[in-house]
């Protein structure tokens, strides 16, 4: 990991679908977290993002394209 300080993300729309990524990244559920609303990224800053399967559906999708851009993350479509 590019930055050993701060988590990956992973932006997915079911818990399964993010398992599913940090597996195929082969990342250790410390190194990463599921990102579902915008607090996720309080305290973040250009954090690296996967956004994976139906990450459109979630409830707070606006909100979470919103926070992405304050942080400048990384966002990295699979």
């Amino acid at each position: 990991m590019e930055n050993s300080n701060q988590p990956v993300l992973i932006m997915a729309g079911t818990s399964t679908q993010y398992t599913e990524t940090r597996r195929k990244l082969e990342l250790l559920p410390k190194e990463t977290r599921w990102l579902t609303r915008p607090t996720g990224l309080d305290g973040l800053a250009k954090p690296k993002v996967y956004r994976v399967g139906s990450w459109k559906d979630l409830a707070q999708v606006e909100g979470l394209e919103v926070a992405l851009r304050a942080v400048q993350a990384e966002i990295i479509d699979l």
